[in-house]
């Protein structure tokens, strides 16, 4: 069996996530092939047919409604009945019927299945970003910078700590958005240039890090949905 090949999974086989499931009779795409082990992307006949709470209990459980690992001895080697583009247009269905607003509005920024935080997920959100912000747009910080967490939460020097905050940018500074920086950070994702209102100083700053002051600014949700979309969704 090859990567590509549709294939059938044999009658009476249990699912290996669910011991009360028989899932003989779904139908899909190998996408990979490990030794005797094969991972199967459920062609779109099966997600149609897929019951909701097998959806609903998977995304609790985070395991993957959409694939399915199983030996290759059960499963037979057929004809496909769908094409990849279909896979994907159910794919989305799904994914839109079941999950909350902010997921929608992060997965319509995507466009695809793929919501984790990567090189190509970053580059998509960065020009949703760039072409949607709105300005003016003030900034601060959503919790302690990296460079404070030993004064904040450890207890370091406080006079030290103050003395730094006058060249460094703290989480409590207000910033007045510039622009975004056309460089991506492969641990802090995108970056934006700031001006902090307080002596015009500017900095690069991980927007990561950052939430908009105001929360009537259209801006808000944008910042708000990206941050979440970088905590939940690592790669």
């Amino acid at each position: 069996m090859n990567i590509g090949d549709s294939v059938r999974i044999k009658e009476g086989i249990i699912s290996p996530d669910y011991d009360n499931l028989i899932i003989g009779g779904w139908e899909g795409r190998i996408m990979d092939v490990d030794n005797d082990m094969i991972t199967i992307e459920l062609d779109s006949i099966t997600l149609s047919e897929l019951r909701e709470d097998y959806i609903i209990n998977s995304m609790e459980e985070v395991v993957e409604w959409s694939l399915i690992c199983l030996e290759i001895n059960e499963v037979d080697v057929v004809k496909p009945r769908d094409s990849q583009n279909d896979v994907l247009l159910k794919q989305n269905e799904i994914n839109m019927r079941y999950l909350d607003e902010e997921e929608k509005r992060i997965f319509e920024i995507l466009g695809n299945t793929d919501n984790s935080v990567n090189k190509n997920t970053l580059q998509k959100y960065y020009k949703y970003l760039k072409k949607n912000f709105k300005l003016p747009c003030i900034l601060t910080g959503m919790e302690d910078f990296d460079w404070e967490e030993p004064y904040v939460i450890g207890g370091w020097d406080e006079k030290e700590y103050e003395k730094l905050k006058l060249t460094h940018a703290s989480y409590t500074d207000k910033f007045e958005f510039i622009k975004f920086i056309n460089k991506i950070n492969e641990r802090k994702g995108i970056e934006i240039k700031v001006k902090r209102l307080s002596d015009k100083k500017k900095f690069n700053l991980p927007l990561w890090d950052l939430e908009v002051v105001d929360n009537n600014s259209p801006n808000f949700l944008l910042v708000s949905d990206y941050s979440s979309w970088m905590t939940n969704y690592p790669e």
